[in-house]
């Protein structure tokens, strides 16, 4: 099992920003920034990646992958509606 350590957060914050990445690039200009999603990314993966770790679950960076998919998926979501209703405005 793994356990948490300084090579355990620097793999769930690489892990993060390399979904964050990953995530601007099939937005394709929708949604959140690219800077954001990397930020948001490498935050999603610790939080869940440790939470995983303390549960002692197997495969923690597997999950913090997953859930950090999830997470940006629901920022950027949450932020298109915003998109939205100011475009439904203007018009």
């Amino acid at each position: 099992m793994e356990e948490l350590s300084g090579v355990t957060i620097y793999w769930l914050i690489s892990i993060g920003l390399l979904v964050g990445f990953v995530i601007d690039l099939i937005m394709m200009k929708r949604g959140i920034s690219l800077i954001g999603n990397v930020i948001w990314g490498a935050v999603g993966s610790v939080i869940i990646g440790v939470i995983m770790i303390v549960l002692n679950v197997f495969g923690p960076l597997i999950y913090a992958a997953v859930g950090s998919i999830a997470f940006l998926f629901l920022i950027n979501v949450f932020s298109f509606d915003q998109e939205h209703k100011d475009s439904a405005r203007a018009n």
